[in-house]
């Protein structure tokens, strides 16, 4: 690496001292507070020296008001790079973390919010889960159930196991046992399919097998494509966004308020969570201005990818200051990584999601 092959031994442990206490005290570092707190064997005068060529080289700042030097983008890219110890672990908080996945969910979009909330409550920064939409939909099963005479409720359950439903009204009249009937028809016709092989003769076949009019039919399966494509579709999940409002970072009410309407903005998370490059390890961070979004200059991005299968599930996106503690944020998504996808690899050898409908009034979709 350039940064390696540019700084030498004494610099990279002077850099490495001043990122971590500028991470711990968010107040700009000086040569005398390194001298004092680090044993480096180093007078004041050197440590102030080798600060200033690190200055120079673009690796630290120095902010107008204060004769102190903080982390720059460059040299927080090193130090994630090449300096990063791994968190200490926690038996107890991982002990919690497996508790929380082990509650009975089969769907991923439920896994990967789970873990965006045991993130952000592990972190304190605010994390963004995502499950992503696929160009091909594998329909798993379908269900049909009875509403009332003149409505349904089709249940599409995909290979992702997301499971969709929407309340649907029907022209004519059925009894709970006709629904029930065309239930099965359905779910034999179209389960196991691509959503793209599910065409209107299909449907006509559906029509004809079961005897129920085609124009009572033809809305029953629009709604069943409706759920289809809602589980084609990205979806996003923000977590924690009060927990990072506690950082010193944050007092100024007028940033506050910039940030948080910036962090909710839907193309802001989408430019986010489509940042995250391709990586060996699936985890990718971006730091200040390396991020896509010009409003994150002062933030950093680490953002883990699940998958099952060879196939991208999801991710969670951790957000936060430049000066985020980087150790405990990558050290909490790998082992997040590791539990979701074991999670995700068990359950996907389990029979399909029980699909449990209360009478009143349903929610449309879900």
């Amino acid at each position: 690496m350039e940064e390696n092959r540019e700084l030498d031994e004494r610099k990279l442990m002077i850099l490495k001292a001043v990122i971590d206490d500028y991470i711990q005290s968010f107040e700009p570092v000086g040569s005398r507070t390194i001298a004092r707190k680090y044993d480096m064997g180093l007078s004041s005068a050197t440590i102030r020296n080798e600060m200033a060529d690190l200055e120079e080289m673009g690796y630290l700042s120095s902010p107008h008001t204060s004769s102190g030097r903080v982390p720059s983008t460059k040299g927080y890219r090193t130090y994630v790079n090449h300096m990063l110890e791994p968190a200490a672990q926690n038996p107890a908080l991982a002990a919690e973390i497996v508790g929380r996945l082990e509650d009975k969910m089969t769907e991923y979009s439920k896994l990967i919010k789970a873990c965006a909330e045991i993130v952000s409550d592990m972190t304190h920064y605010i994390a963004i889960g995502s499950t992503r939409g696929r160009n091909s939909v594998n329909v798993k099963a379908i269900q049909i159930v009875p509403v009332d005479e003149t409505s349904v409720l089709t249940v599409v359950v995909a290979d992702s196991n997301t499971v969709k439903s929407k309340i649907v009204s029907i022209p004519e009249p059925l009894s709970p046992e006709r629904v029930i009937e065309l239930s099965t028809i359905v779910n034999r016709s179209f389960s196991g399919k691509p959503a793209e092989m599910i065409s209107l003769m299909t449907v006509n076949r559906v029509a004809d097998e079961s005897g129920i009019s085609r124009n009572t039919v033809l809305p029953i399966t629009d709604g069943i494509f409706e759920c289809i494509k809602q589980c084609d579709t990205d979806e996003f999940f923000t977590e924690g966004a009060a927990k990072l409002l506690k950082s010193p970072e944050f007092d100024n009410i007028d940033k506050a308020r910039s940030f948080i309407d910036m962090i909710q903005d839907s193309e802001t998370i989408e430019k986010i969570v489509n940042a995250s490059g391709d990586s060996e390890s699936g985890l990718t961070v971006s730091i200040g201005t390396e991020n896509a979004s010009e409003g994150l200059s002062d933030y950093s991005v680490v953002t883990a990818k699940f998958e099952v299968g060879g196939n991208c599930i999801g991710s969670v996106s951790v957000v936060g200051p430049t000066r985020m503690d980087y150790s405990k944020v990558i050290s909490s998504l790998e082992y997040m990584k590791q539990m979701l996808e074991k999670k995700a690899r068990e359950e996907g050898t389990k029979a399909i999601p029980e699909i449990t409908v209360t009478t009143g009034e349903p929610e449309q979709g879900s």
